[in-house]
């Protein structure tokens, strides 16, 4: 823009809010500044540089060559704004080995500057206006990290964001498989599991491999079982963020309904002697498993569970006492016959009390022998002729056949 003198008076300017500033000729910027370069050109008249005032009222810088002074607007550049935050950093978790993104959002009048602190110490390159960490390590859990956001008209500090690093995740691994269950069908049945490793652990049951809709705790138990639940196996899977694990097979062995004990053969009565013992046995049919409690005159024999009970060393007390057996299921319990113990009196070995007496007869006659002998029935017999037994002779008496003259002198005794 080529310019004029300015006339030495500009009492234009105080009407206008225009300001004049009368100087030698210098140039002058877009800004109202002074040039300090001497305006080349040639001179005009005042009357030209008042006619250019009149345009600066609608130019707010003007500066024409050869008009010796400065034109600017009446107002001044506004100041600059402090920096102000509009959105904190925020708290981070993260699992060791990760790393964490802090940002800020600020305004104010650029350029903006950032300078995010660990801790309350500087970062060291860390001047945008968000950070993300090295990789991180549990020690660090519970650091705090904020950020000085700068201009020239000042400063503003953020709130501090806290970090959390949590340990590594550890992969689920199964402590107590599910243990295989046995129920008759109607009843239920219930798989339970043991897992650690890091929390959560969610948990997911599965019925020949096929998940199981809401069986999603550490245990599980069945609907009413039917028949066809029989020989079904059931797993569980164990998991969590750093992997799963899947538990052994349970078995499922579903049983026809109970049926009741009966008794098919009823223990026998037994007579033994003084310091012996004696067996008593049955034989039950009915649902497995079947139990049993042998009683002695009602009372229960402490011990005697099994399918036969044998006493100890008879004593006569125990001659006439009642063994029953009472034999029980899930089902119910039936109760034996009574079988009698008799117990004898320990035996008495033989002794003769009259002998047999010698005879004398005649040829062709017979001679009868005989003993009396006491001792614990029964008593056997064995006569006995010069020493040899005697064929059939085994009765307490004996009578030879017809003698002959041979026989004189013949020996018989008995053997009892």
């Amino acid at each position: 823009m080529a310019v004029v003198p300015l006339a030495p008076t500009a009492t234009l300017a105080r009407k206008t809010g225009i300001k004049v500033e009368m100087e030698s000729a210098k140039l002058l910027n877009g800004r109202g500044q002074l040039f300090s370069e001497p305006a080349p050109g040639p001179s005009f008249s005042s009357s030209l540089c008042q006619i250019f005032l009149l345009l600066a009222l609608f130019v707010p810088v003007a500066a024409m060559t050869g008009c010796a002074g400065l034109v600017s607007g009446g107002s001044n550049p506004p100041s600059p704004l402090t920096p102000a935050i509009t959105a904190q950093p925020a708290n981070q978790t993260v699992t060791a080995g990760q790393a964490a993104t802090f940002s800020v959002t600020a305004t104010g009048t650029a350029p903006l500057t950032y300078q995010w602190q660990k801790n309350g110490a500087n970062i060291t390159g860390a001047s945008s206006s968000s950070y993300t960490t090295p990789v991180t390590m549990t020690s660090e859990s519970g650091s705090t990290f904020d950020v000085v956001v700068s201009n020239t008209a000042g400063t503003a500090t953020s709130n501090a964001a806290t970090l959390t690093v949590n340990a590594a995740a550890v992969a689920p691994s199964i402590t107590t498989q599910p243990a295989s269950q046995v129920v008759t069908v109607g009843q239920t049945a219930t798989f339970a599991v043991v897992a650690s490793g890091t929390t959560p652990l969610t948990y997911q049951w599965r019925k020949n491999g096929t998940a199981i809709s809401g069986a999603t705790s550490s245990s599980y138990t069945t609907a009413a079982t039917t028949s066809s639940d029989n020989g079904a196996q059931f797993t569980v899977v164990v998991s969590n963020v750093a992997g799963s694990a899947t538990s052994n097979a349970a078995t499922l062995t579903v049983n026809a309904a109970a049926v009741a004990p009966s008794i098919t053969t009823q223990p026998a009565s037994q007579a033994v002697t003084v310091g012996q013992t004696a067996t008593f046995a049955v034989v039950a049919g009915g649902a497995t498993p079947l139990t049993y409690q042998w009683r002695k005159n009602g009372t229960a024999i402490s011990g005697a569970t099994s399918s036969s009970y044998t006493t100890a060393a008879t004593t006569s007390s125990d001659n006439g006492a009642q063994f029953t057996v009472v034999v029980s299921n899930s089902a119910g319990s039936a109760t034996s016959n009574a079988a009698t113990l008799t117990v004898n009196a320990a035996a008495v070995a033989p002794s003769i009390t009259t002998q047999p007496a010698s005879q004398v007869v005649t040829v062709g006659q017979t001679a009868t022998f005989a003993v009396v002998a006491g001792g614990t029935t029964p008593l056997t017999y064995q006569w006995r002729k010069n020493g040899t037994a005697i064929s059939g002779a085994t009765s307490s008496s004996y009578t030879t056949a017809a003698t002959t003259s041979s026989d004189n002198g013949a020996q018989f005794t008995v053997v009892v």
